[in-house]
């Protein structure tokens, strides 16, 4: 058999066994399903859209959605049942092409139970309409998991399933202002070109129309901002609401004091220009990722329900039902949910995301196992011991620090309070230089100042700045939960990186040979004996080989479980496994499996974190900027590797607890640091809410990663210091378009100072100076981006 792997026609992965049909080679029973189930239904065209668009699946489910026969589970899920139809709302994060799309909107074609699929590819979900007397809803499950969709059904989806319903009132708001702006316009056009006194009444007409157009704009789009302007003076600070208020009073009252005194048209489609864009800059500044969750906790992480054993039988049960006591079955890649005892099996508990430590822990009979742990072996039954309430990873979850909301003060917000008392001083100067010139102006100029000063376009510029730096870096795979993360981001200091999974690839390990030099024929056996092993590393020693090794014949073969294996290949006799069960002395500090041929040693492999691509330049280059920090749930056996890559100055713990990861933080902010946090288990969620920003690290979006204020793939991670290059350049951006913004106020204020603002000159220098400030920080950001692509 020649070394070189084929790939899967459905996945596209390396096919470590070829399972064929149809001529075409497939990875695993899972995909030769899909493909059998897609070519029996006619639907061949998914392969003819995308090369290889598929998902690797598993071929047995081993009853995984059983709990969703339970009518309480059941009926909170669906959206909607009735006379035997219902329609659900599943998540399918694995939606990723057109493939997807065209498969899962012919569900109807694989099982006729199905009357309708909608896809909503931005959301990664999909919504279905079926008919619940020809397939259940567990059944639907199992039909989307068997084409390689298994719904993602967690315990916190169950418990807020009532959908989030889109925040439609931003949207309204424009919609109304948008309305009145458009029709105060085109009622203000003859006071533009100026109207002949004979159609006077149809000016004073016209005006009292637009002073009934301007009370939605009021009441409905200045409402948020005269409400923040109010709290902030009444908290004693100066945000850039307020001066936005003055200029709204200003415009608003000057307005309805000429239209009814009949002295002028007033500035009312200047106030509805004003308010229509400062609502677009807001709709802007909170446009984000839909399909992108920032805020998971542990209850993303968690089943719904668990399989309780009594005696022979089991069922299954919601989570919340589980007590004390309890004896629950965990299957292979199952989460243990609780905290309990290990009663039946052998456990081989993977606590990398809780914990933090890479490698699998192995358990028997009597031991406490922690939830959170998943178990990758063979089935184990564990008994409660606390409830799901009170286990450690609840707990956690429960500390303060992730119900607190980070503070934060905008750029705009800063320089608002100088703002306002410079344009509220020049105001009274030049209305006490008018009182002596003529009284009767006075109160025409001090409002006119108020009017043209009014911050438009300084408030404008930080939303659409930020809002443009949002969806650059969501191209380039770096995700902001809000703009109001990039201001803290260019105020940090001192960087708190973890090191599983964030700077090391989680599916990925670095073996090392140490030892004779093994002929071809040795290494096609190791390659062969490996093959044969379920453990772990002999998984990891197989992969090493496989692009340069062939299976063999094999003649006998034995495993010893935890210990090692035992094989006859060609004759010879060969063992692999742990030093004590070989029987020569352990080397600590190192994961490693000796080698023997004939009782005589070869040589060991040695297991190493594989680091990110990249991440040693990476870490080099932000020495360059900020203090490194490094804290690790794993052990310290890689400290000296760690060391070459970061450097011996920066500080280093290891076998750190959540807990230990916030405190850390915690101290660094109490002497005044700004940290950011870059992680990626729920053993980094603590620091990640810590932090001032808390950085998620995940290889697939759209999968789990804990609460975070970004999230970043992991591919990308190398490029984090020129993302971040993007957001400080962002400020000067900002700057130069107040700036701009500042030319405008000084144009606006001589009209003002001078006596001299009419309608017209409000109504051209208003938009004027927030269209130019909008395509200024468009066009610089933008072109900003290509340059670092």
């Amino acid at each position: 058999m020649d070394g070189a792997l084929s790939t899967c026609y459905h996945c596209n992965s390396a096919c470590e066994e070829e399972i064929c049909l149809d001529d075409k080679v497939f990875c695993c029973e899972g995909c030769k399903m899909v493909y059998s189930i897609l070519h029996d239904n006619a639907m061949d065209m998914y392969y003819d859209l995308n090369a290889n668009p598929g998902i690797q699946v598993a071929s047995k489910l081993g009853g995984k959605f059983k709990f969703l026969e339970l009518d309480e589970i059941r009926n909170r899920l669906l959206l909607f049942s009735n006379e035997g139809v219902a329609r659900v709302r599943f998540s399918l994060p694995q939606i990723h092409c057109s493939s997807c799309l065209w498969l899962l909107e012919r569900l109807h074609k694989l099982n006729p139970g199905v009357i309708q699929s909608e896809v909503y590819f931005n959301d990664r979900e999909a919504e279905i309409t079926f008919k619940e007397g020809e397939i259940s809803l567990m059944e639907l499950a199992e039909l989307l998991s068997a084409i390689g969709y298994p719904p993602d059904i967690s315990l916190q989806e169950y418990d807020s399933r009532k959908v989030k319903k889109s925040d439609r009132r931003l949207i309204v708001q424009i919609g109304v202002v948008g309305f009145c702006f458009g029709n105060i316009m085109l009622m203000s056009f003859p006071e533009y070109v100026g109207i002949d006194k004979s159609f006077s009444n149809f000016q004073r007409t016209f005006n009292y129309l637009n002073v009934l157009f301007s009370i939605p704009v009021l009441l409905v789009g200045a409402k948020d901002y005269i409400i923040s302007s109010f709290k902030a003076l009444r908290a004693k600070h100066i945000n850039i609401d307020v001066p936005i208020t003055l200029g709204i009073f200003a415009l608003y009252f000057r307005s309805l004091y000429e239209i009814f005194s009949g002295v002028g048209a007033g500035y009312l489609d200047s106030f509805a220009g004003l308010i229509f864009f400062l609502l677009i800059g807001k709709w802007f500044q909170q446009k984000t990722y839909k399909a992108i969750n920032f805020e998971r906790d542990y209850k993303s992480y968690f089943p719904i329900a668990a399989t309780r054993k009594n005696d022979e039988n089991e069922e299954v049960i919601p989570l919340k039902k589980v007590v004390v006591g309890d004896r629950l079955l965990i299957r292979n890649n199952e989460l243990i949910p609780a905290d309990a005892v290990l009663i039946e099996g052998k456990g081989r508990i993977d606590y990398s995301f809780v914990s933090g430590e890479s490698t699998e822990v192995r358990k028997v009979e009597g031991d406490s196992l922690y939830a959170g742990g998943r178990q990758t072996g063979t089935s184990i039954l564990v008994e409660v011991v606390k409830e799901v309430e009170n286990s450690y990873l609840t707990r956690l979850w429960n500390n303060p620090v992730f119900h607190k909301e980070k503070e934060s003060r905008s750029l705009s917000d800063n320089i608002s309070t100088y703002f306002t008392i410079a344009v509220i001083v020049i105001a009274l100067i030049a209305g006490f230089v008018w009182l002596q010139i003529d009284p009767q102006k006075a109160p025409f100029v001090v409002t006119s100042v108020l009017i043209v000063a009014c911050p438009c376009a300084i408030a404008l510029s930080v939303p659409f700045t930020h809002g443009n730096i949002i969806r650059q870096l969501g191209r380039k795979s770096f995700y902001l939960r809000s703009s109001k993360v990039i201001d803290p981001l260019n105020d940090i200091d001192d960087v708190v990186l973890d090191k599983t999974g964030t700077l090391t690839l989680t599916d990925n390990v670095q073996v090392i040979w140490k030892g004779e030099d093994l002929l071809t024929e040795d290494i096609n056996a190791i390659f062969t004996i490996a093959h044969q092993s379920s453990h772990p590393l002999s998984r990891s020693i197989f992969k090493h080989f496989k692009k340069s090794a062939m299976l063999v014949d094999i003649d006998d073969f034995e495993e010893f479980s935890g210990k090692g294996v035992k094989a006859q290949v060609e004759g010879a006799q060969w063992k692999m496994g742990s030093a004590q069960w070989i029987g020569i002395p352990e080397i600590q500090g190192k994961t490693s499996v000796i080698i023997t041929r004939n009782d005589k040693y070869l040589g060991r492999f040695e297991f190493a974190n594989a680091y990110r691509p990249g991440i040693a330049d990476l870490l080099s280059s932000l020495k360059k900027k900020y203090k490194l920090h490094l804290l690790s749930g794993d052990n310290a056996s890689e400290k000296s590797r760690l060391s070459e890559i970061i450097g011996d100055d920066t500080e280093m713990y290891f076998d750190q607890s959540p807990e230990d990861k916030m405190a850390y933080i915690a101290h660094l902010q109490e002497s005044g640091k700004k940290v950011m946090m870059i992680g990626d288990g729920l053993n980094d969620a603590g620091a990640l809410a810590q932090a001032n920003v808390g950085l998620a690290v995940v290889d697939d979006v759209h999968t789990f990663s804990p609460s975070s204020d970004g999230i970043i793939e992991g591919k990308k991670l190398r490029k984090l210091l020129t993302y971040l290059g993007l957001t400080d350049y962002g400020r000067k951006v900002v700057w130069m378009s107040y700036g701009f913004s500042l030319l405008y106020n000084l144009t606006g204020l001589y009209f003002a100072l001078t006596g001299q603002l009419t309608p017209l000159i409000a109504a051209i220098l208003m938009p004027l100076s927030s269209i130019s400030v909008l395509l200024f920080v468009t066009i610089m950001i933008n072109l900003k981006s290509r340059r670092l692509a």
